[in-house]
């Protein structure tokens, strides 16, 4: 991207570089199949994670309109890394790979693939010297068992994936979810005031107790839990307009005359 984006905490050169790696990825591994990925960066925050996505390869790099696609906000008092780290696996989508017959693959693909084509065309070899089909027949059983097999085990390890994403976000007592394309304008708000605070405190504040920041990052992931509960809860937005305005008076406050 030519610049960040008003929602990012991250600078200029980080946000570029995590871009730039991920089109190059796009470039170097899908040369056959540009369009069937969207490259995209997850941005860890002090509240959570936050993907961005282009909506096709190269979009976002060329006009520098990269969409704030989904929003997770971890629980305030969850002090647990790998929780939050199991957060931001889950947002993440990379780029496949390898290659295989013009397909992009991941690495639980390929396990799949291996496991699927063993398991499918040892049964297919059995049934066939069980059926007494002669050398030519297993042969063919085996192949084929594995070819299905391979594919089968591709598709099942793509949904056991999938099912696992699904659990970690849907996980209400670990995190909420708000998607971009329906948060309301009190929520672009709040987490571009949240934004600028964070990106204006040292990395390295406000995460032990006697520091003085602990205050201020603590009362932006409250705010952004509550008003993420506000925002899937109820179509009235008062609530969320509120405490836009709170984060904003605070950031105010904290960037001074």
């Amino acid at each position: 991207m030519s610049r960040p984006h008003p929602l990012t905490a991250m600078k200029e050169r980080e946000w570029s570089q995590a871009w730039d790696e991920q089109q190059r990825i796009v470039d170097e591994q899908l040369k056959s199949q540009r369009g069937s990925w969207l490259p995209n960066v997850v941005e860890r925050r002090r509240w959570g994670a936050l993907r961005w996505t282009s909506g096709r390869p190269g979009h976002a790099a060329n006009s520098g309109r990269a969409v704030a696609e989904t929003f997770v906000v971890i629980r305030p008092d969850l002090h647990d890394d790998e929780s939050a780290e199991r957060v931001v696996e889950a947002l993440e989508d990379p780029a496949p790979t390898f290659r295989i017959l013009g397909f992009g693959l991941h690495r639980h693909h390929l396990i799949g693939v291996g496991a699927g084509a063993a398991a499918v065309a040892v049964l297919a070899g059995v049934v066939a010297a069980v059926a007494g089909l002669g050398a030519i027949g297993l042969v063919l059983g085996v192949l084929v068992g594995a070819l299905a097999g391979g594919g089968g085990g591709a598709f099942a390890a793509q949904a056991y994936m999938e099912r696992q994403r699904a659990a970690v976000l849907g996980d209400e007592d670990l995190a909420r979810l708000v998607l971009g394309r329906y948060a309301s304008k009190s929520w672009t708000r709040l987490v571009e005031a949240a934004s600028a605070l964070e990106a204006a405190l040292p990395r390295d504040r406000g995460v032990r107790l006697d520091d003085p920041d602990t205050q201020t990052v603590e009362a932006i992931h409250i705010a952004m839990w509550e008003a993420s509960g506000l925002l899937l809860g109820s179509s009235d937005h008062t609530g969320v307009d509120v405490l836009a305005e709170g984060v904003e008076r605070l950031e105010r406050a904290h960037r001074g005359p």
